[in-house]
């Protein structure tokens, strides 16, 4: 039922409207909520009908503003003040909601407010399953008022299905849960049927998809990536508690409906993405362009900064991670994977305590490969093991035959500067995640690499040891003869820190511009590359073996 019908139509009497716009009055109404303290925010659900006798404005008049911005947050729709406790409702009440907006009636001193909440019950019941007009209105004033904030998704659960007295939840395709009703799922649950859901729906099975989980029947809902879109990886779920194996044909469509709404609500907040996306491609582009001069690092340290300033949060560091989905036909998997790699990276496992992290996104040049470059706290990197907990729950059960998911995440770098550190590393990393003995979804990190690569030192033959040492080292202990310099101590600081200019500087007393110096005349004698993740395993090995 609308508000309008609530106060002009059928209603008890007599109510008086006294404004707060028009517009509201068509609004949905789920229930009607009696409260009358100067606090209300936690008893106001959205599509409630607040009702108050104002005993809370007695001592304050002041407290009318602050009460109706809380009551409109919490996502009420009119606010019916009673007369008793001043013989009218007080012009600062009235002010208030004129201000914010938010519908304002009297109800006469002889109305009690019992008959009001039965009232709205009586209609809503009336009106279950015909009223997505409603919620319609009410999705298109959450996006009008709140575009793409994702705020919406929640409120059109809450309208939709509690008409058909549902519980349902919304999850990406990592098993995250983004909205849904209390208690929620556990996530052994929510992964499980998104592994289900992505399963299904590549499988080419129709929707809904009826499975269960603990004794508890689900039936799985598709939220497209976009409008018109098949089945992708990227697609979400609406996972509702009930089987629609019986249900009639109005029941699925309205969920199906639903299922729309929440894709616009979705396309809204991914809209808000694309400066930090544009932001995160400049970045890239300036990495990939191999510039080492004054100017080249000045524009690198600026695209950071244009970064950090679209995806504020997090921490002091930088980290890399680079991921490519394999099998696909043609460049079909570029977006596909940009939007899989920021998914996984906001399951919880990898967003960290107090959801810290904010990421920017970019797709590298070869057109199959993105890169995430991540803000850190120290203490809270991302690892291997929260990135394979996140990505290896549900989606390889979505992948079809051929397709591989790889994923590689490079060490923390404190400044810009070293940002093509890390990138190296997280696209080497990932390269060994793409090798033929890798899983179908796969996530390797440095550590890996390096591992894998000591374990194997002791089984090759000591002359062939020494040989690979001195190849690579003999140049720099040379040039430390002849110039009485310090290479070689150089190298094994500058690795022992991580690539990180400002740290190794700091261990070794040098400035950075006298560190870049020997680092470079490094590469030049050995025509290595310290960016490259091979290279500095080289060189870790060929020194642990001199």
């Amino acid at each position: 039922m609308q508000l309008r019908d609530v106060i002009l139509s059928g209603g008890p009497t007599p109510f008086r409207y006294l404004g707060g716009g028009e517009e509201g009055l068509r609004r949905p109404v789920l229930a009607a909520v009696t409260i009358d303290l100067p606090d209300p925010g936690r008893f106001v659900s959205p599509g409630d009908l607040v009702l108050s006798g104002l005993v809370w404005l007695r001592p304050d008049l002041g407290r009318a503003n602050a009460f109706v911005r809380i009551i409109l947050e919490a996502g009420a729709v009119a606010l019916g003040a009673g007369e008793a406790e001043f013989g009218n409702v007080p012009d600062e009440l009235v002010r208030a909601c004129e201000r914010h907006g938010l519908p304002l009636f009297a109800v006469g001193v002889d109305v009690p407010f019992g008959p009001v909440a039965e009232f709205v019950a009586r209609g809503r019941s009336g009106a279950r399953v015909g009223n997505f007009a409603a919620l319609v209105d009410r999705h298109r004033r959450l996006m009008a008022s709140r575009p793409g904030s994702g705020a919406g998704t929640g409120a059109l659960l809450d309208l939709l299905l509690s008409e058909l007295d549902l519980r349902a939840h919304v999850l990406s395709p990592t098993g995250r849960l983004i909205a849904g009703a209390r208690p929620p799922l556990p996530e052994r649950t929510a992964t499980a049927l998104a592994g289900r859901f992505l399963a299904a729906e590549r499988s080419g099975r129709r929707a809904p998809h009826r499975t269960a989980a603990h004794g508890v029947p689900y039936s799985l809902f598709p939220v497209r990536s976009a409008p018109g879109a098949g089945p992708e990886l990227t697609d979400w779920a609406v996972a509702v508690e009930a089987d629609s194996g019986d249900w009639h044909d109005e029941r699925i469509g309205l969920v199906e409906r639903l299922a729309g709404l929440i894709a616009v609500e979705r396309g809204g907040r991914d809209a808000d993405r694309t400066a930090r996306r544009r932001a995160a491609g400049r970045l890239l582009g300036l990495l990939d362009s191999g510039g080492t001069g004054t100017g080249a690092r000045d524009r690198v340290r600026d695209a950071a900064g244009r970064l950090a300033a679209e995806a504020p949060g997090g921490g002091g560091r930088w980290q890399a991670v680079a991921a490519r989905l394999d099998g696909v036909p043609g460049g079909e998997g570029l977006s596909p994977v940009r939007d899989l790699l920021e998914e996984v990276l906001l399951h919880p496992a990898c967003l960290g305590p107090g959801a810290a992290r904010r990421i920017g996104l970019a797709a590298a040049l070869d057109g199959r490969e993105a890169v995430a470059f991540v803000r850190v706290a120290a203490g809270a990197e991302l690892t291997p093991e929260a990135v394979r907990e996140a990505a290896c729950g549900a989606l390889p059960r979505g992948l079809r035959g051929g397709e591989r998911l790889s994923f590689g995440l490079g060490d923390p770098v404190a400044e810009p500067d070293d940002l093509r550190h890390t990138l190296a590393e997280a696209r080497s990393a990932r390269r060994v995640a793409a090798g033929p003995e890798a899983e179908a979804v796969a996530v390797r990190g440095t550590g890996d690499m390096a591992a894998h690569v000591m374990s194997l030192l002791p089984l090759l033959p000591a002359e062939v040891r020494r040989a690979f040492s001195r190849r690579l080292l003999a140049p720099l202990h040379a040039y430390d003869r002849r110039h009485q310099s310090e290479l070689v101590p150089t190298l094994r600081s500058f690795l022992e820190h991580d690539g990180s200019w400002a740290r190794c500087g700091e261990a070794l007393h040098l400035h950075v511009n006298s560190l870049r110096y020997r680092i470079s005349r490094i590469e030049s004698l050995t025509g290595r590359d310290l960016a490259r993740l091979e290279d500095k395993m080289d060189f870790a090995a060929a020194l642990r073996m001199d």
